[in-house]
């Protein structure tokens, strides 16, 4: 087709009339358009670029834990009658239960100090300071008995001087609270009745530490005087129990080398209660009513030696 011919044919097109109304659709529907495009803008939102909401899952539980925290420490400078008070006491006791079992009685008495001291700070709050001091002589009561409870006779004595320092220390501050009269003088009673135990404690337990190598080596002599005495009765003990024993013996040799006489009466200890487990054995069997219950097994433990 030439250039002349391409010319004739769109003069041709120039003619042609559209519709009427495929023109009116045409029309409206491209106006339409123009009117949703001019009417519909973007929505910018922050939320949309903040990092925030990528991290609410985090964000929210840390929030309300450091609600929670900030309670607590909070709750530490408040005084009886406040609401928060509460929280104190709470982790107070937190504190004795999760404290290491030989260091509890110490734990126990320095919050029972500061239950005074928070006391003899309120003047209006006669029935809750009342009800402390009830608490407070429970607590002096425990302690006694805790102290009893520790092993290492050396540990007892350090937390058993520690222990006799605090309560010292309680009994200064029980006259500065607002206790009624009866209530305090039963407050200092208790101090007092914590402080004699305390004390006969020390005495006895610096006895025992004091009188240690003699006392071991009575034991030691008792020790080999039942080998000898049951010999055959040994031969029947399980090969790991006879293993113990000759270990025990070792580090017992060791710790009076070295001077620590109580570390051996331990070592000592687990050594008899091995041979009195053998022991009661022997005598379950001797229990059986027979002809030959009378003529002797062996098996007396160390002290019967004597």
């Amino acid at each position: 087709m030439t250039e002349k011919e391409l010319l004739t044919k769109l003069k041709e097109f120039q003619g042609i009339k559209p519709n009427s109304d495929w023109a009116n659709w045409l029309l409206n529907n491209i106006l339409s358009q123009k009117k949703e495009q001019v009417s519909i803008k973007p929505r910018v939102t922050w939320a949309s670029f903040s990092f925030l909401r990528h991290y609410q899952k985090v964000l929210i539980p840390s929030f309300f834990i450091f609600i929670f925290a900030s309670t607590f420490v909070f709750a530490q400078n408040t005084l009886p009658g406040n609401p928060l008070y509460a929280v104190k006491t709470f982790t107070q006791n937190a504190r004795i239960v999760l404290a290491p079992k030989d260091y509890k009685p110490v734990i126990r008495l320095q919050i029972a100090k500061s239950r005074l001291e928070d006391m003899a700070k309120v003047s209006d709050q006669e029935k809750e300071i009342a009800l402390m001091s009830q608490n407070i002589k429970k607590d002096l009561a425990t302690v006694p008995q805790e102290l009893k409870a520790i092993s290492k006779k050396q540990v007892a004595l350090k937390v058993s001087q520690q222990v006799q320092q605090k309560t010292q220390e309680i009994s200064n501050i029980v006259q500065q609270t607002n206790l009624e009269n009866k209530d305090k003088d039963e407050l200092e009673q208790t101090v007092q009745e914590t402080q004699n135990q305390v004390l006969a404690l020390i005495i006895q337990t610096t006895e025992e530490i004091n009188q240690c190598p003699s006392f071991l080596q009575t034991n030691l002599n008792n020790l080999q005087q039942y080998f000898t005495d049951n010999i055959n009765f040994l031969a029947s003990w399980p090969a790991d129990d006879i293993t113990k024993i000759k270990v025990y013996i070792a580090d017992i040799s060791n710790d009076m080398k070295a001077g620590n006489c109580l570390e051996a009466m331990e070592k000592m200890e687990s050594i008899n209660q091995i041979i009195k487990i053998h022991s009661l054995d022997v005598q379950v069997e001797n229990l059986a009513p027979t002809p030959e219950s009378n003529s002797g097994s062996g098996g007396s433990t160390p002290e019967s030696s004597d």
